[in-house]
């Protein structure tokens, strides 16, 4: 229940540490304080989940070793949350000598399998996979199915033999799946992402990674969601789709910023020794009602002293908080000014993918240009051509002149496909110019707009006439009704107003 759905492991624990508190049972109302308070801390709720532990312990029976081993385990995973790793080992190896004592096998791996987390952050990953495939093998020999899919994940937790790691998450997550465990389904689904995303199939890696947020949302598991927003932002930045990858690192950016809210674990200690003075002025005030007023003052004086005592462990409580507290505010800032410095980087990329695309268009139509410019070169060295054949044609006789004519016409002919190719490339070229010419200006006529044209790539006059087939004294006609239209001075320049556009 726990990993399958934490939310009713929280309801369920409760209605349990309620009935086992009715017929004074300390043993099942710990144990359900231990599920609870991990519970809590699988939600990414930490003050309550380590609050709950910590009480869980000071009430185990001193009695029930296995139980005890239990809470030291859950303690171990929540001090790996505080990325106290000193304190994290402490508890499972505490845990792992209560079960080494007593022969238990299927809760050593367990044991195994916590401290192979804690080398993840070390990190060291040769020695936290030893203790994940020793754990793995204790649990394949048991057919412990719910640990087994948890090994199976935690050996994926890092880069290398993508394909191994991805057959491995398969087989866990078909555990999971028949187990109906939610959360670990999530978890599943997120390091199955990361593994593609290793081996660059990205397609894969954010389909899977969309699974995963589909069961982290299901029961609020709030860590989760904010692992598969950190590696939807990978994803996207290796395809280059730098506008997703900044909304996802946005998106991260606003989860880990809600979670280190929450997560003055600091806080917690200093409550725990808040309760311990509580709990002994109690004490004292109850020994002065029992003992004999003979000792009265005896017991004010030890009374007065232990007050002494405590406050001044609560005077340094509260000071070694306060530093702590100084470095997580600095620690955050740094984390922030990161988060930042990401951001801008990301901007800056598709700032200079967006400005390469331009220059690319820029230098696509310049030579284009350049090709119209050579043809227009060549038309006119075909003119003078046609000008000097029709020449040499005076010359000949009779019989002759008439096939030297169909020579030119053939060559004309010729020549006149490339005329139709052209004016589809000075359309192509000028289209988007049509479009703004035809916004400012949607009275003009088609030959009006291809005049236009052809004057914005600083073309002259003789040599307009000549690819629209007119004369000069037509276009420069066609021109000045092309300046009333656009309601110019005499002394603007036509050309230049439209290389403005």
């Amino acid at each position: 229940m726990l990993n399958a759905d934490p939310s009713k492991a929280i309801y369920y624990s409760s209605q349990a540490i309620t009935e086992a508190q009715k017929v004074g049972d300390t043993g099942g109302s710990t144990m359900g304080q231990a599920i609870l308070g991990e519970a809590y801390m699988s939600l990414g709720d930490f003050n309550i989940g380590f609050e709950i532990l910590t009480h869980a312990m000071e009430v185990c029976p001193p009695d029930s070793l296995h139980l005890k081993a239990c809470i030291f385990l859950h303690l171990s995973g929540a001090y790996l949350k505080l990325k106290d790793l000193h304190k994290a080992f402490m508890y499972v190896d505490k845990a792992a000598d209560i079960y080494r004592a007593q022969n238990d096998s299927l809760h050593l791996a367990r044991c195994y399998n916590a401290r192979g987390l804690v080398y993840i952050q070390k990190p060291d990953n040769v020695r936290a996979e030893e203790n994940f495939k020793a754990a793995l093998s204790i649990n394949r020999k048991m057919n412990n199915l719910s640990s087994l899919a948890a090994n199976l994940n935690n050996l994926c937790l890092y880069e290398g033999n993508s394909t191994e790691k991805v057959a491995l998450l398969n087989e866990a997550i078909a555990i999971n799946r028949t187990l109906e465990k939610i959360w670990a389904l999530g978890e599943n689904y997120n390091n199955l992402g990361t593994q593609y995303f290793y081996a660059r199939d990205y397609e894969h890696a954010l389909a899977v990674l969309d699974t995963a947020v589909s069961y982290a949302t299901k029961i609020n598991a709030k860590e989760l969601v904010a692992d598969n927003y950190r590696y939807k932002s990978w994803v996207y930045e290796a395809r280059k789709d730098y506008k997703n990858a900044y909304a996802y690192l946005l998106l991260l950016y606003g989860a880990e910023k809600e979670l280190l809210m929450m997560n003055e674990m600091r806080q917690i200690e200093l409550n725990i020794v808040q309760k311990h003075l509580r709990d002994k002025e109690q004490q004292i005030i109850m020994r002065e009602q029992a003992y004999q007023i003979d000792f009265l003052r005896l017991w004010v004086s030890i009374a007065v002293l232990a007050v002494i005592v405590l406050m001044l462990a609560l005077s340094y409580a509260v000071y070694h908080y306060r530093q702590k507290k100084k470095l997580v505010l600095l620690e955050a800032a740094r984390q922030l000014e990161n988060h930042e410095k990401e951001l801008m980087a990301l901007k800056l990329k598709e700032s200079e993918h967006e400005a390469q695309t331009v220059q690319q268009e820029l230098e696509h139509h310049r030579k284009e240009l350049t090709n119209l410019a050579f043809f227009i070169r060549s038309r006119n060295d075909l003119l003078a051509q046609i000008q000097e054949k029709i020449k040499a044609g005076y010359k000949l006789s009779p019989a002759e002149s008439e096939r030297h004519l169909r020579n030119i016409y053939t060559y004309i002919s010729q020549f006149s496909a490339r005329d139709t190719e052209t004016g589809v490339l000075i359309d192509e070229i000028n289209r988007q110019f049509i479009e703004r010419l035809s916004q400012l200006h949607p009275n003009l006529s088609g030959n009006e707009k291809r005049l236009s044209s052809l004057l914005r790539v600083g073309l002259s006059t003789k040599e307009i006439a000549s690819i629209i087939h007119s004369t000069p004294k037509t276009v420069n006609m066609a021109r000045y009704r092309l300046r009333k239209h656009l309601n110019l001075e005499t002394d603007d320049s036509l050309t230049e107003y439209m290389k403005q556009i």
